[in-house]
């Protein structure tokens, strides 16, 4: 009979825990607003709304995404393309309306480069986005069956006719792991479906990138943010959250929608601006825990990786293309034997990170064992991020491919880092 009961129990635990979440929420969400997460966000409790015809221009972009008999009319996008190219003040405090049951947020950022470099870096099938924006995704890759996949000709040789053919429509289905969050450091698996546009607003080129999470994520695993500046993170592979009283709760982010546009405003100087509308719905039992201030942390992440790979100019997208095929097309004896090393190093380096003084991460990493927790896919993730580190200059903790790696060093505690925190590149 107590066997019995168990079960019932345990769902009654699970149903209490649900029902006082939010409060526990709330007040680590208070917390959260004091620091300001990693990217000191300051965020106005008083929003004001996004304008119903910028609104009407992205309910027409997911309709064309979601419905392919749907056809693009690009004079329903030009209010919103005239907010984002020609709005003057910092929009963060901007609300726009709710999307797929998640509040969304607007970023507005600058960058030193030009459409072209962008496109052949971030819409490249030779390169994945997991290495232009490193601080938020771990691992990414295009399905097999992408309308994006089968394309002739690369997307930045549309832009000198983009005048005289109209706009460049293409679709694609992809994956995506992302790195620990800033708010739980838990990190999640999805699928999602992207609407790529190429057209031109006002004499400048434009590029419009529509995404929409395919269905609910994996249930997040626990993870650590060990230098999100050297886009250093740890994956245990165990499910829950790095975060007290809620760490065995599963998380999932339900939904999440994009719309990302680039604008070249001077191809020449160069100088591109980049603004983000994004929504995300995600939390435990249904229930949606994400604040603005997490959506925006998040984004401000993406926008500082992101610079620093297409402004470099140590590095192009032929290298970095070149790079990673040198990775991929590794032996699995060479492979695991760099995570080997790989993984000596970074219990080295970070042995003494009290974030991985628990007993279930200090376990995971003690005498190299990190190395069996990565499995074939992570593993030459691992390698290709370490990779494009050592073509930036940045420290590696192994050799890839004529480099040495830096001398292997304990990192700093993560009180110092929080206080050496950096304006975000192009802001």
């Amino acid at each position: 009979m107590k066997n019995k009961m168990l079960p019932c129990f345990r769902d009654l635990l699970v149903l209490a825990f649900a029902l006082v979440a939010p409060c526990l929420f709330a007040a680590g969400a208070a917390a959260e607003e004091e620091h300001k997460g990693l990217m000191d966000v300051d965020l106005s409790a008083k929003t004001s709304p996004l304008a119903g015809d910028v609104e009407k221009g992205l309910s027409h972009l997911f309709a064309v995404l979601d419905d392919k008999s749907t056809p693009l009319s690009v004079s329903e996008l030009q209010p919103m393309l005239d907010f984002v190219v020609n709005v003057e003040a910092d929009p963060k405090d901007i609300e726009p309306a709710k999307r797929f049951d998640g509040r969304g947020i607007c970023l507005r950022r600058d960058v030193s480069t030009d459409l072209a470099r962008i496109l052949k870096y971030f819409y490249n099938p030779d390169i994945p986005n997991h290495l232009l924006c490193p601080a938020v995704l771990r691992m990414s890759g295009w399905h097999k069956d992408s309308e994006f996949l089968a394309r002739p000709n690369g997307l930045w040789e549309e832009l000198p006719s983009l005048g005289e053919n109209g706009p460049v429509v293409v679709r694609g289905s992809e994956y995506e792991v992302t790195t620990p969050d800033s708010f739980a450091e838990a990190y999640y698996g999805y699928d999602l479906n992207r609407l790529i546009i190429l057209t031109r607003f006002q004499g400048k080129n434009v590029l419009i990138s529509v995404s929409e999470q395919d269905g609910k994520s994996d249930v997040g695993r626990k993870g650590a943010i060990l230098d999100d500046k050297r886009w250093d993170y740890f994956y245990s592979g165990l499910e829950g959250l790095n975060k007290g009283m809620i760490g065995w709760m599963d998380t999932f982010t339900y939904a999440s929608g994009s719309v990302q546009i680039f604008v070249e405003q001077d191809a020449e100087a160069p100088r591109s601006t980049v603004f983000l509308f994004k929504w995300l719905k995600a939390g435990w039992a249904g229930m949606n825990v994400v604040q603005r201030s997490h959506i925006y942390d998040g984004t401000l992440r993406y926008v500082r990786s992101f610079s620093k790979v297409v402004e470099s100019r140590d590095l192009t997208p032929e290298f970095l293309a070149n790079g990673l095929q040198d990775v991929m097309s590794m032996p699995e004896a060479r492979v695991d034997d760099l995570i080997e090393e790989y993984a000596r190093n970074f219990e080295a380096r970070f042995k003494n990170e009290p974030k991985l003084q628990d007993g279930d991460y200090a376990k995971v990493i003690r005498d190299g064992g990190y190395a069996e927790v990565l499995d074939e896919n992570a593993r030459r993730s691992v390698l290709a991020l370490e990779k494009l580190k050592s073509l930036l200059g940045m420290e590696t903790l192994v050799s890839m491919g004529g480099e040495s790696p830096q001398p292997v060093a304990e990192a700093p505690a993560v009180a110092a880092e929080v206080a050496q925190r950096e304006t975000v590149p192009g802001s």
